[in-house]
């Protein structure tokens, strides 16, 4: 075990059978002492919007497995001088989640926007309110405001699709300045920081940025791969974790995909991003995917169910059977979520996020339970055998305007055709 600082450990429990290899299925555990709270890994942090998961209020999440949100700072930067940061008593009563452990980021990493330019002494970050320019200054005092368990440090976001070397370079330099700088503020809160592995599209430069970092006093690694061809991804990620130490972990933000997730646990990712189930929801989709059979069925299955299908106007049955979350152990069918989103009830959507969250974490679980096993390769060809891999499309679309005809009793389908007189 790895005492990473005094209120965070890291140990990674299966090193010894991989001693020949630097990336592996990694089975861990990261210890939050003060807290009293351990996140097995692999696992997923749960994507938040403004502190709270995407449609669930606090009373809504009370039941679901989750014990680590990832915040985006610039959520909270909207307004010039947020009031998040006069509140005295930091971010965890703030966004009224005591019990979590809050992992803080300053960019949303599903929300890459293209922003006026960083300098070595600010990055800007683009907000509803505008364009903010955050300084290493400034990201220490935000850590002094709100205190969270976790905090990965500034650094240079590459927003161009196609950067020179010239440009992916300068990210790397800059990134390790900021380092530097973000090293002093952390040390006046005894924050864990994470730092970023840059490089961008650049193997090269993946390998410079991580022999540099890999010097610094940090306590985690973040590796973004979010918007890059995913058929490069394998190649991307060995050439940043190759000269990683075993006893920290890692978080990869851009593996999203339940794919693109196996794969990142293949070369050793510990934590990733986790907004695949609000991708579905968004999508009026329900997970229903299974990971660790070692034998596959008969014929391609959908990772998801697409609500919005009107085959299941009339299946009056749980999303999942086995499934544990608040809609599938209530009562609420397929049915009655189809209804939901034609009526365009914001029900829906609760529904849906509450079971997609489980789903999710079921689904780093089972991977969790391969690896101790040593059958996660084995269920890793049988998953890729058993499921359908195109993109899930929004089940919405061609359904914006309809009504539940059947229900309401009409024939009509789009709402601005309908007859209001008798």
């Amino acid at each position: 075990m790895h005492k990473m600082s005094g209120t965070v450990s890291f140990a990674c429990l299966n090193e010894s059978k991989n001693a020949t290899s630097k990336l592996y299925p990694r089975r861990g555990t990261l210890q939050f002492i003060q807290k009293n709270k351990t996140i097995q890994t692999p696992a997923c942090l749960a994507y938040t919007v403004r502190g709270a998961i995407p449609h669930l209020i606090v009373e809504n999440t009370k039941d679901l497995p989750v014990d680590m949100y990832h915040l985006s700072l610039e959520h909270f930067l909207e307004e010039k001088d947020p009031s998040s940061l006069k509140y005295p008593h930091g971010l965890h009563k703030y966004i009224n989640q005591e019990g979590k452990l809050l992992f803080c980021d300053l960019r949303d990493p599903q929300r890459k926007k293209l922003t006026s330019p960083n300098t070595n002494k600010f990055l800007n970050v683009d907000t509803h309110g505008g364009t903010r320019q955050v300084t290493p200054d400034f990201w220490g005092k935000i850590l002094k405001a709100y205190r969270p368990d976790m905090a990965n440090v500034m650094h240079d976001t590459i927003d161009d699709k196609a950067p020179g070397k010239k440009r992916i370079r300068k990210s790397v330099d800059r990134s390790l300045l900021w380092l530097d700088a973000c090293l002093e503020h952390a040390k006046e809160t005894s924050t864990p920081v994470f730092a970023s592995v840059a490089g961008h599209t650049s193997e090269e430069e993946r390998r410079r940025s991580t022999a540099e970092t890999i010097k610094r006093d940090v306590q985690g690694f973040s590796l973004d791969l979010f918007g890059m061809d995913p058929a490069n991804f394998d190649t991307l990620l060995q050439a940043s974790m190759d000269q990683l130490p075993v006893d920290k972990p890692r978080l990869a933000y851009g593996l999203i995909y339940p794919e693109h997730i196996l794969l990142g646990v293949r070369q050793g990712v510990d934590l990733f991003d986790g907004s695949y189930p609000q991708k579905m929801t968004d999508r009026g989709r329900a997970i229903t995917m299974k990971f660790g059979s070692t034998s596959a069925q008969d014929g391609k299955q959908d990772k998801s169910l697409n609500l919005w299908d009107r085959k299941y106007a009339r299946v009056f049955e749980p999303l999942d059977k086995s499934c544990g979350c608040y809609a599938c152990k209530n009562g609420q069918t397929k049915a009655y979520i189809h209804h939901l989103l034609n009526a365009h009830e914001m029900l829906a959507s609760i529904f849906l996020m509450g079971h997609n969250v489980y789903q999710m974490n079921e689904f780093m679980q089972d991977i969790r339970h391969s690896i101790d096993t040593d059958t996660f390769d084995l269920a890793t060809k049988t998953f890729m055998s058993q499921y359908n891999h195109d993109k899930e499309p929004d089940g919405a679309v061609g359904h914006e305007d309809e009504i539940d005809a059947e229900a309401l009793g009409v024939t009509v389908k789009k709402k601005r055709t309908l007859s209001y007189s008798t």
